[in-house]
């Protein structure tokens, strides 16, 4: 047999048809699936309710254990199972999931996921804590701070972003510092707070 290519001309070809495996391979590896992007998003999520306890301070309890409760549907999975290895104010860190907020007693972290499990709404587009006045309320929920939550994730280019409602922190007592200011936008919670 007879070859029509130089051995340079076979190896520069073989040598193209490597980079172009080696770009489609790329491409193909490099494009996150959506449920890579979901997942990355709910482990920040998940080291955001941890690190809040770095850099908020709760009212006195009398709790043994440091509550974080999970209201409605669970998007984070096992992602938070490693905080029951930790501690927050030398309290053991303890995990509880519920269906509705009526359910969720002495928790100090919650954790809203579904609009529809919101705690008690006396108007609309209005949250009012009620019993969970001392617990630091938590939700991905569009404007969940601005209707009178304390803390708001927001996704912005992709990015998790934070809320604060500094004016419902304050009302139940939570002291929060500076350096969380600093890395949050602040929003106005409804006048009926």
């Amino acid at each position: 047999m007879v070859s029509v290519f130089s051995t340079d001309d076979a190896l520069s070809l073989r040598r193209a048809f490597e980079l172009v495996k080696w770009v489609i391979l790329c491409c193909v590896v490099s494009q996150p699936s959506s449920a890579d992007e979901l997942n990355l998003e709910y482990k920040v999520k998940a080291a955001y309710l941890y690190n809040f306890t770095k850099f908020i301070t709760w009212p006195e309890k009398a709790s043994p254990t440091f509550n974080i409760c999970i209201i409605g549907h669970d998007p984070f999975g096992s992602l938070l199972s490693p905080l029951e290895s930790k501690t927050v104010q030398e309290k053991p860190i303890r995990l509880f999931k519920f269906d509705a907020p009526k359910q969720a007693k002495d928790c100090d972290i919650v954790y809203f996921d579904n609009p529809e499990q919101r705690a008690d709404l006396a108007l609309p587009g209005v949250l009012l804590v009620g019993s969970l006045k001392k617990s630091l309320t938590v939700s991905s929920e569009p404007f969940f701070a601005e209707s009178g939550g304390m803390i708001g994730f927001a996704l912005d280019d992709g990015k998790v972003k934070l809320h604060l409602n500094l004016k419902a922190l304050k009302q139940s007592g939570f002291n929060v510092s500076a350096k969380l200011i600093e890395v949050a936008t602040l929003v106005e919670g409804s006048e009926h707070e």
